[in-house]
Parts: structure tokens; sequence; C-alpha cells
């Protein structure tokens, strides 16, 4: 079902209210714009949702708790579920912000991803505040009452989200901080096995490492740590294992069978099948086919 929206214009702010959907990854609730007189403020309250405002100009004071952060341009700050906050604006300097408020199972989990939380409720921009502006102005312009200013909407709040783990994610890169990987082990790997059996024989480790966004040395960890081998060994065991499903049902050429398993040099290819399997290539067949009409 369409959600209901609520768009209001105002001489210092656009408003757009919306009601969330139950049980979705993200559900925009509300997201505005507003140049705030001098100490304009919010709260105290406790709200239901999440609120991230970008801050574009001025300066501000936001309670979270009983702890206070003086804000100015260029940064973040979230206004959590489930606690009291309060929120105003600098007397002399008044803020002025862009924000978007939603809901969803994963909006805690993407919000930790960009660096926020209720115990780390403010960041910097680490891009120019304007950029998340002009997302937002998109969603307010696409505020009719349609099934597809509905996607439209949800669409450019994920990219909102995107562009704070993005910034988060290059700004911990450039002040060298330990690489965080965002997914767990098992994902990576699954991605990894899936990748190698769709292009075993045009790849190495390296590039399966850069497919999936993770170092090398961290894909060889994991690895060893899940499957027991190097990608390297399990690269070889799958590749050999087509080998030798060609050579037990194809009558291709041994040549033919190295060059589709990734091999470029048959005997290159030959030395490392026997290695494995005990037998040559050519061999292995015959011993397959005696195998077949003895039985």
């Amino acid at each position: 079902m369409t959600k209901e929206t609520n768009y209001r214009v105002g001489s210092t702010f656009r408003w757009l209210g919306s009601s969330p959907i139950e049980d979705t990854e993200i559900s925009l609730t509300v997201c505005g714009i507003e140049r705030c007189t001098p100490d304009k403020y919010y709260g105290p309250c406790i709200r239901n949702d999440f609120h991230v405002h970008f801050i574009l100009s001025g300066k501000g004071t936001l309670r979270v708790d009983n702890t206070y952060y003086n804000l100015h341009r260029g940064q973040i700050f979230l206004i959590p579920p489930d606690i009291e906050t309060y929120y105003y604006s600098d007397p002399s300097d008044p803020w002025q912000y862009t924000w978007v408020s939603f809901t969803g199972t994963k909006a805690a989990f993407y919000l930790e991803k960009a660096g926020l939380s209720a115990s780390s409720p403010i960041r910097d921009c680490y891009i120019k505040p304007e950029e998340f502006l002009a997302i937002t102005e998109k969603i307010l312009t696409y505020h009719e009452l349609t099934i597809s200013n509905e996607l439209f909407r949800t669409a450019w709040l994920y990219e909102i989200l995107a562009l704070l783990v993005y910034s988060q994610d290059k700004k911990l890169r450039e002040d060298h901080y330990p690489v965080q990987y965002n997914y767990s082990p098992e994902v990576y790997v699954n991605a990894a096995v899936e990748y190698i059996h769709h292009n075993y024989s045009n790849v190495c480790v390296s590039e399966i490492a850069n497919y999936i966004g993770i170092s090398r040395s961290y894909l060889t960890h994991i690895f060893k740590q899940k499957l027991q081998v190097s990608p390297q060994k399990y690269l070889l065991t799958y590749r050999l294992e087509q080998a030798s499903h060609l050579l037990r049902s194809t009558n291709l050429s041994i040549q033919e069978v190295s060059e589709k398993v990734g091999y470029t040099n048959p005997l290159t290819f030959s030395k490392i099948f026997k290695n494995v399997y005990g037998l040559s290539p050519k061999n292995y067949r015959l011993h397959i086919l005696d195998e077949t009409l003895e039985g």
C-alpha cells in the first residue's frame, strides 16, 4: 500500500512527512530543510525513529541524555530513538540543516556502518554537506502520493545512507585505520566461491579479492579459516575438477580441455593434473574409458 504523505512549505522550511511501512529494511518517515531562527529548539522529547541532520551553515547545540555537543557547519548529528534529546540553534549564528528520518530493521546497522549511534551521535560529513542536501531536495520534489514517487523517495534514502557509509569508509582509509569489513567472513567466502565457479578459467586470486572488495591477505585468511584451504588451492582444485569432468564426458582434445580450465600451455596443465590425479590427462581419459568398457 502506498504511504500517506504530508508536504509543507514555509518561509524558512520545506518538510515532508510519510507514514512508515512496517517490517521493511528502511522506511522514510520525515525529511526536510530548515533555516532556523535564533534559539529555535526542539524537545526535550523521545522519538521512535532515527533522525539524521546535516548542518549546512551556522551553529547549534545537541543534548543526548545529559551529554551536550556544540555543532557547526559540515557536521552530522543523529537523534536516536527511545532516548531523550533536545537541540537548539545558536542565538547569534543559527544553523541551517537538512535532515532525513527513518525506521526499519536495518536502520541501526546502516547507521553504525556510517559511524553514527546513540553512543556516538555526531561526526563530520567528510564531504560537502550540500551533497546530502541535493538528495533531500529530490525527495522533497517527489512528494506527490504515487507508487513511483514512493519508490524514488526510498531509493534516494538508500543513496543518502550509501553516501554516509562511503564517506565514513573513505575517511577511515585516509586516516590509516585498520580495515573493518562490513560483512561476515562467511559472506565473503561464499561470494568468492561463487565468483570462482563462474570465472575459474580466467581469474587469479588478486582479481577475486578485488571483485568482492577485500584484501588478498584477508581473503586467504578467511578461506583457511572457513574452508581449510587457501583460495589459490581452492581455485586449482576446482579447475582440475572441471578438467576431470570434461575428460570424462567430452571428446575435447587435451589442449582444448587445458584452455577451457585456464591453462594456455597444455604441458603445464598435464603436469599439474598428474600431480593431483596420479595420471596424465591422456591416461586418465583412457583409464576412465577402460573402466567403462569393463563395466
